[in-house]
Order: structure tokens, then sequence, then C-alpha cells
């Protein structure tokens, strides 16, 4: 099969790779879907780290779905992106993955402030980028404080067990970066 790899350097020296997959030979597995050629862009937590991050993100998206427009027939090209939960500092997955820590030792007060953390270090991102879009905005704040209520639930168990469970910080971890992709 044909794999090409491609990364360029994005503002602020935050690494952006593409990766594009031509997985024909897959055709008789998966069939209309194997056939087509795909552009895979990842964006690690730097490329999504605040607002004006998502924003670069976009436009580097939006340029790439401006390309495979114009080009139509068997060479078109198919768009998938894959996003970090949000970087910086503090990085969403440490907080999140602080917070189990801090369940298994019984530290609820630490759980909160990291949380409250990632609330808040969404919801300033959300106001910047939603800021003419209240209902939108919204939306997303809810999803957000939803997971967490879920993650809460979730480190619950933690906290009565005194137990870290590899899985249990593994499914934590991971909505950092289904916030990211309902963001973007």
């Amino acid at each position: 099969y044909n794999t090409e790899y491609h990364c360029f350097i994005v503002v602020k020296i935050q690494v952006y790779c593409q990766i594009i997959f031509d997985m024909s030979f897959y055709d008789e597995l998966l069939p209309g879907f194997a056939s087509k050629c795909w552009q895979v862009h990842k964006f690690g937590g730097t490329s999504v780290a605040d607002a004006n991050c998502f924003l670069q993100v976009a436009h580097i998206i939006e340029d790439q779905l401006d390309i495979n427009n114009d080009v139509l027939g068997p060479n078109a090209k198919h768009l998938a992106v894959v996003v970090s939960a949000m970087g910086g500092k503090p990085k969403v997955t440490d907080l999140l993955l602080g917070a189990v820590r801090h369940a298994s030792m019984r530290e609820h007060d630490k759980v909160d402030e990291q949380l409250d953390i990632v609330l808040e270090k969404h919801s300033e991102c959300l106001k910047i980028l939603f800021h003419q879009e209240h209902d939108e905005q919204e939306r997303l704040l809810e999803i957000i404080k939803g997971g967490l209520n879920d993650i809460r639930d979730i480190l619950k168990t933690v906290y009565l067990m005194k137990w870290q469970a590899e899985r249990i910080s593994e499914v934590v971890s991971g909505f950092g970066e289904l916030w990211s992709t309902q963001i973007l």
C-alpha cells in the first residue's frame, strides 16, 4: 500500500502532521470505504491549547477542504481529523489524570479543584470562539459539564475503593479528546 508522511511546523512551533493513506488494498474488506484515499490530520494538545490555536486548526482544515473540493473524481481525498485534549498550561489530560489520582487518595477537594480548572479552561475557550453564537457556546458548555458530572460519578468508585485502575484513567482522560472534537 501507499503511505506518505508530511510534517509542517505551525505557529508557536506546533507540530502538525498530515498522513495520507491509500487503503485500496482493503477494498474487499470494506467496500466503498477502503477504496477511497484518506487524508488524516492529527493535531496535538499544543495545537488546541486555547481559542487562538483552535482557530488556526480550523483554518488549516478549511484550507484542506477547499483543496479537496477542487479535486473531484477518483483522485479526491477524504478528510479525517484527530485532535488531542487541550494542551497548554495546565494540560487537560494531566488535570483529568490528576483528578483520578486524587480520588484514589480520597482527596475530594483536590478532585474538585482539578475538574473546576478543566471547566474554566474550556469555558474561557468557548467564550472567545463562540462570542457571537451564544446558543452554540451554551450547547458545548453543557456537553462539557455533563462529561464532568459523568467523571465525578466514575471517581466516586475510585474514591470508595481507594483504587486507581488503568482503565478508569483511560476513560476519564478520553473525555478531553471528545471535548476538543466537539469544539472543533
